[in-house]
C-alpha cells in the first residue's frame, strides 16, 4: 500500500454534506428541542462558540456548578427511614437480587441520561442526511490506499465505491452497528469532589476519547499504514480531541514519507502549522493543500 488517506469532516462538508456540529444543533433544536434545552440548561451555553467545538466542549462541564444546580433537595430524617423500610421490604421479596454496592446520585443518572440520548440524536442526525447541496468530487487514489476515516458518514463507500476492507471507520459508522465515538479531551479527577461531583466526573470519563485506545483496538490496520509512500489528510481540524491520532502516525511512518495537508480557514493553518512544530522532522515534506473538485459523473449513490 502506498497511500494513506485521513479523512476528516472537512472532506464530507466540502462534498456538499451538512455535517457540521452547527447543522448538529439547529437538527437537535428542530427534532428534539427538550434534548437541546437540557443540554444547554446542563452546560449553561451562553453562545454558539460552544457549539462550533462541540466535542472540547463537553469536557468542560463546571461539575461543582452543576451538582449545585440539579441535586434535589435535602430529604428528612422521615423521608429517609420510610426509604430505608421500603428498600427492605423490597429485598425480602426478591431474596436473590443482588445489594447495590454503590448508592445513587441522581445529578450522575440526570447526566447519564442525556448523554446517551445526545448520543442517539447524533446517529438520528447523520442517518437523516439523504441531500447534497452542490455535489462535489475530489480526486481519491483508490488503488494501493488505505483510508482512516473520521467521519459517521460512507460517503466514500458510497460516491466513491472503496472497498471497506480498504476503509477503517475509526469512531464508528452511523448505519452500522455499534456506538459511535465521541467526546472530550479533559482527565477528569473524582477524588477532588464530593461523593456527587465524583460520580458525575465518572460519567464524563465515559465520553473521554483516548486516540491511543482506539488505535491498540485496531492494531491490525495501523500496522498496514507504518511503510506507506503518501499521507493525503482531508478536510481534519486538527482538534486535540483527535491530535494523538496524527502525532502516532507521524511518529511510525518512514522519515520520507511526502504528506499533504488541505486547509480551509486561517485558523486550520494555524493548527496545521503549530502541529508542524511538534514534528520538525514534517517542514520540508508537508504540502499545503485546497481540496479541488473534479467532475466524476460516473459516482454515484448505490442504492
Amino acid at each position: 500500500m502506498k497511500h494513506l488517506y485521513i479523512i476528516g469532516n472537512g472532506f464530507d462538508l466540502f462534498m456538499g454534506l451538512k455535517t457540521s456540529y452547527q447543522d448538529f444543533r439547529e437538527w437537535l433544536k428542530f427534532h428534539y428541542i427538550f434534548v437541546y434545552e437540557a443540554l444547554e440548561s446542563v452546560y449553561g451555553i451562553q453562545n454558539i462558540e460552544w457549539w462550533n467545538d462541540f466535542e472540547v466542549s463537553l469536557g468542560k462541564l463546571d461539575i461543582d456548578k452543576y451538582v449545585k444546580s440539579f441535586a434535589p433537595p435535602e430529604k428528612s430524617i422521615g423521608e429517609i427511614l420510610k426509604e430505608i423500610e421500603e428498600k427492605r421490604k423490597k429485598e425480602q421479596k426478591l431474596p436473590n437480587l443482588p445489594p447495590s454496592l454503590t448508592p445513587e446520585s441522581p445529578c450522575a443518572d440526570r447526566l447519564r441520561g442525556l448523554l446517551d440520548i445526545l448520543h442517539d440524536c447524533m446517529r438520528k442526525w447523520i442517518q437523516s442526511m439523504r441531500s447534497f447541496e452542490n455535489l462535489k468530487y475530489v480526486n481519491l487514489d483508490k488503488e494501493c490506499s488505505f483510508f482512516l476515516n473520521f467521519n459517521y458518514t460512507e460517503t466514500l463507500e458510497w460516491f466513491y465505491h472503496i472497498s471497506k476492507s480498504q476503509i477503517l471507520h475509526i469512531h464508528g459508522a452511523a448505519y452500522n452497528e455499534g456506538k459511535l465515538i465521541f467526546g472530550h479531551n479533559h482527565f477528569l479527577y473524582e477524588d477532588r469532589f464530593m461523593y456527587d461531583g465524583g460520580k458525575v466526573s465518572q460519567v464524563l470519563e465515559r465520553y473521554h476519547k483516548n486516540p491511543y485506545e482506539y488505535i491498540y483496538k485496531n492494531e491490525a490496520f495501523f500496522e498496514k499504514v507504518k511503510n506507506v509512500e503518501y499521507i493525503h489528510v482531508y478536510g481534519m481540524s486538527f482538534s486535540p480531541v483527535d491530535i494523538g491520532y496524527l502525532d502516532w502516525i507521524c511518529e511510525h511512518t518512514p522519515n520520507n514519507t511526502k504528506w499533504e495537508v488541505s486547509w480551509h480557514t486561517d485558523n486550520d493553518k494555524k493548527r496545521i502549522e503549530n502541529f508542524i512544530l511538534q514534528h520538525r522532522n514534517l517542514k520540508n515534506r508537508l504540502d499545503y493543500i485546497r481540496l479541488d473538485s473534479i467532475e466524476n459523473k460516473s459516482v454515484e449513490m448505490d442504492k
